[in-house]
């Protein structure tokens, strides 16, 4: 699954650029003065809890499931030969949002682990280890990503990665159902998917509905239809109205809505299966799902048609009239502050970082300085990413603190967001009867919880 940034304040640049953002700052690769610091890493950090022999058993957390016995298992091989001695073992997490949530205040939760999003920025330096500042870090990684997990300027978290935001399709499906072109508005996108429906035996789109972490990937296009990277952080952390018509929020999850109501899911989206959906997009049986950059990989080695599965901007524009394409940090890797064995630790995410090739496979952008984009993003050679920076120093973990005040649980895939598909159906079970109803109680919520946060926020 994915994780986005979930702050703000950013800038919108071709994604041409995206390939050599902050390069100049060049690769720091060796040692940088401290003896303690194995000579094969290549960024050493300042934090000395990280530093030492590179030696042991890890344990690495993941919510990447469908990659334990083979990939993962490849860099493992590859590392521990690189360190004799060493010894990878991975534990995979299905409900990882949830789990670790439990782990995490048990302080069990492995040498590495994904940084889960429920931590709030202001937790950070509790749980995990900082692999330093952004100005010590950005001559070896992009500092346009390096704010994902980081408070004060201060990382606590290295994405894996950068998703580009898009919908994922069939090309073939989309071809026969008579779609030529590729749709760049919502209206345009509603009327693809009704040829698809008319014209093909394939499900037009798929919400995975069972698998409701999926929902959240629908959180991830807020910045881009606001058209502003300052959106969330420094706009709609003070807005006690986020989800009101014509605002980026309703616009997004309208789509979502439209779909479902006009029938153009899944018979029964109780039923889904996200595994099985991998396969079916593949084969034709699907015709598109919204699902991150990091997905593209997953859909073309998930059967025998790989040069079907292709990705298009999401297709809601900003206030401006245009699409824009979100490219966010995924899941950052932690170090979490209980590890006993914090140098492999610290080996193994610099290793995954720079040496396994895990983004450019998975299709994201990589975090590397000068590395170039995956060929999975081509489509996007003439759009505008937003990529999401720090808040303003005002703005700080505001966000995060609205929405955890909230309980929407938006980037968990939360019944609330279940909710738009339920009441399309007719079968709300918070008693919504459409989707203005839907936002209301969203709005309510949001509402309630800046009031909350901003009664504290200057103390």
């Amino acid at each position: 699954m994915k994780k986005t940034i979930k702050k703000a304040s950013c800038i919108a640049l071709n994604v041409a650029m995206i390939a050599s953002l902050s390069a100049c700052g060049g690769n720091s690769s060796g040692n940088k003065g401290n003896g303690k610091a194995d000579e094969k890493l290549n960024f050493v950090t300042s934090n000395e809890n990280l530093l030492g022999e590179v030696k042991g058993d890890i344990t690495v957390l993941t919510q990447r499931t469908d990659l334990i016995d083979t990939d993962f298992a490849d860099y493992a091989k590859e590392f521990e030969k690189k360190y004799p001695g060493t010894k990878v073992n991975f534990e995979a997490i299905e409900n990882y949002e949830d789990d670790m949530s439990i782990r995490i205040q048990g302080g069990e939760y492995g040498d590495v682990c994904m940084v889960p999003t429920s931590v709030a920025s202001a937790d950070y330096e509790s749980y995990f280890e900082n692999f330093g500042t952004v100005d010590e870090l950005k001559e070896q990684y992009s500092e346009t990503f390096l704010y994902a997990t980081t408070l004060d300027k201060t990382v606590y978290g290295l994405p894996s990665g950068a998703n580009a935001g898009g919908v994922i399709y069939n090309s073939k499906v989309f071809a026969d159902a008579g779609v030529t072109d590729v749709p760049k508005t919502a209206d345009g996108f509603i009327d693809a998917l009704k040829k698809v429906k008319d014209n093909t035996d394939a499900i037009p789109y798929y919400t995975n509905y069972h698998d409701s972490w999926a929902l959240s990937q629908w959180e991830a296009y807020l910045g881009a239809v606001s058209g502003s990277g300052s959106y969330i952080n420094d706009d709609m952390s003070n807005d006690s109205t986020p989800f009101d018509s014509g605002k980026p929020g309703y616009k997004t999850y309208d789509l979502l809505y439209e779909i479902v109501a006009n029938g153009l899911c899944e018979d029964d989206p109780v039923t889904s299966d996200w595994e099985g959906s991998k396969t079916m997009i593949n084969n034709g049986e699907i015709g598109c799902m919204v699902m991150g950059s990091w997905a593209i990989s997953q859909f073309k080695e998930a059967g025998d048609h790989p040069d079907d599965i292709a990705v298009m901007p999401f297709p809601v524009a900003a206030d401006d009239g245009n699409i824009y394409v979100g490219a966010d940090a995924d899941y950052s890797y932690g170090i979490p502050t209980t590890s006993k064995n914090k140098p492999t630790a610290y080996a193994w995410v610099d290793y995954m970082l720079n040496e396994s090739g895990f983004a450019d496979k998975q299709g994201e952008i990589s975090i590397v300085n000068g590395s170039d984009l995956p060929e999975t993003l081509a489509a996007f050679a003439d759009v505008e990413f937003i990529v999401t920076l720090p808040a303003s120093p005002e703005n700080e973990g505001k966000w995060d603190a609205v929405h955890n005040e909230s309980e929407l649980n938006l980037w968990s895939g939360s019944e609330y967001q279940l909710d738009i598909i339920d009441t399309a159906l007719g079968q709300s079970q918070l008693g919504n009867k459409n989707f203005d109803d839907v936002m209301k109680v969203w709005n309510d919520k949001w509402s309630a919880a800046l009031e909350t946060v901003n009664a504290d926020w200057d103390k």
